[in-house]
């Protein structure tokens, strides 16, 4: 397990020390602590194929949402920009018996790059990179890099980290960026709005009535540097956490994935899928399926809207990248194999979608079974999962209770 940063008030930035009373690291606060608790889920070098793999969590419906822009605009100088600037989109997703149904608007950024000499103001969209640097930088918050910083006017929690570490976490998948890339994309991340409303129904019992959020915000909620000019990746950085990311840590609604795993593939829906499968097959074992809609696996990943034309060519397109996503999941080790299966118009007769069924591998079901072990001990000792007459609970005692859920 990764060492826990220890940092007081006087390693911050000039810009935060007056602002707060004092901070916590993931070695004092009980919450932070279970977050960053990785060290049973290492999976043996004799069960993994690729030795033991980087830990990470994923944020129950949060990391589901369609938050990234797949297509159309990325980055456009302000004077260039499209009449319609914010984008929206469907939310419906089922995680651990709740149905959550609503839309999702993403606003872009206003970022400042050097161009020719001068300042230039560009919009920016949150996409493939700013997904890859937010994903690195919760990696860094699971091993330790995260602590609770006492504002005046709240509590906030916050990832600490230099440049270089960020850096390092991309390059060990592959997904390398100079810094002032990454820079970029943590400003992208943190001057571009989420607006989301949605109703969340709890389908196991009928009897609670369903809630209703609307909330707006960041993707970060804050930024901070510091460090000497030249400095390069020894600059340091504190990115402040939203209030929904730091709650669903707070109320332990997350889920460990291995972070190697997801972010080693080339492709924004293979990584996609792959995280996908880590937080919604929970139940992988030999024997199970998983079962999904093209239009609609598509529709949740961004590439296209409830609006849309699908045209054939269309159509055959969106089963072209699947099939090579699918190809992707195979030689990752996720399944071992799948099938499809046409879905045609009953008024035409045409083919209108498809439907795939997925057949996890043996690896896939052992990494799937030790992340749930990983997960309900959590559940036990952050007091979300009750245990009946025990007062102590042993790592055996945990195996018990893992197997017979």
């Amino acid at each position: 397990m990764s060492r826990k940063v220890n940092i007081s008030v006087d390693n911050l930035p000039d810009t935060l020390r007056g602002q707060i009373h004092g901070v916590e690291s993931a070695i004092d606060n009980e919450s932070l602590a279970l977050f960053t608790d990785n060290k049973d889920v290492r999976i043996s070098i004799e069960n993994a194929a690729h030795g033991l793999r980087a830990y990470s969590n994923t944020f129950n419906h949060y990391d589901l949402w369609g938050r990234f822009v797949r297509s159309g605009h990325k980055k456009l100088p302000l004077e260039e920009a499209p009449k319609k600037t914010i984008i929206t989109r469907k939310i419906s997703e089922k995680v651990d018996g709740i149905l959550y149904d609503g839309e999702i608007k993403i606003t872009p950024a206003v970022v400042s790059s050097r161009k020719d000499g001068e300042d230039v103001e560009y919009l920016v969209w949150p996409s493939d990179r700013e997904e890859k640097v937010e994903r690195a930088l919760i990696r860094l918050a699971s091993k330790g890099k995260i602590v609770k910083i006492n504002f005046k006017s709240g509590i906030q929690y916050a990832v600490v980290f230099s440049m270089n570490e960020l850096a390092q976490e991309l390059k060990a998948v592959g997904q390398s960026m100079p810094y002032p890339q990454i820079k970029e994309a943590l400003e992208a991340l943190q001057g571009s709005k989420l607006s989301f409303k949605y109703s969340a129904t709890d389908t196991k019992n009928t009897d609670i009535d369903d809630s209703f959020y609307e909330s707006n915000m960041n993707f970060l909620s804050s930024l901070h540097f510091s460090g000497k000019k030249g400095q390069g990746g020894n600059v340091k950085c504190v990115a402040c956490l939203n209030a929904f990311v730091h709650n669903m840590i707070d109320n332990l609604e997350y889920k460990g994935y291995y972070f190697n795993s997801a972010q080693e593939l080339k492709r924004g829906l293979s990584r996609w899928m792959m995280l996908r499968l880590y937080h919604l097959w929970r139940y992988a074992a030999p024997g199970k399926t998983y079962h999904f809609r093209l239009l609609s696996i598509m529709e949740k990943y961004g590439s296209i809207y409830s609006t849309d034309d699908i045209t054939e060519n269309k159509l055959k397109a969106l089963r072209r990248d699947m099939t090579t996503t699918m190809k992707d999941l195979i030689e990752k080790g996720a399944i071992s194999e799948y099938s499809i299966t046409n879905v045609k118009g009953d008024k035409t007769g045409n083919i209108i979608d498809y439907t795939y069924e997925m057949h996890p591998s043996d690896q896939f079901c052992d990494e799937i079974l030790t992340l749930n072990k990983q997960n309900k001990r959590i559940e036990i000792q952050g007091g979300k999962r009750i245990v009946e007459n025990a007062v102590l609970i042993d790592e055996d005692k945990i195996e018990e209770i893992v197997e017979d859920n």
